[in-house]
């Protein structure tokens, strides 16, 4: 049996919403195994995405106590000066 083009795309188009569907549900499944084993092991967030790079502190200014982790842009009170001295240890 042939079929037209207008057919061959309305197929795709069904099967389209059927993979979404089966998807969404194996996604479910999925989530609620994870958050399962989440409670059973104890699991942090820290130990689940490792430490957030923007809490980590490795400069601090010692008068203002003002901080910088070392990525992006420099502040302004740390430009042009010997970073070391500010190096948090």
């Amino acid at each position: 049996m042939t079929q037209d083009y207008r057919q061959v795309k309305e197929r795709i188009r069904s099967l389209e919403v059927e993979a979404e569907h089966l998807r969404r549900q194996a996604l479910q499944l999925l989530v609620a195994d994870i958050r399962q084993k989440i409670r059973e092991y104890g699991i942090t967030q820290g130990q689940l995405f490792g430490p957030d790079l923007s809490d980590l502190v490795r400069y601090r200014h010692p008068e203002t106590g003002q901080t910088w982790n070392g990525i992006g842009r420099p502040p302004n009170w740390i430009r042009g000066q010997d970073r070391k001295r500010f190096l948090v240890v």
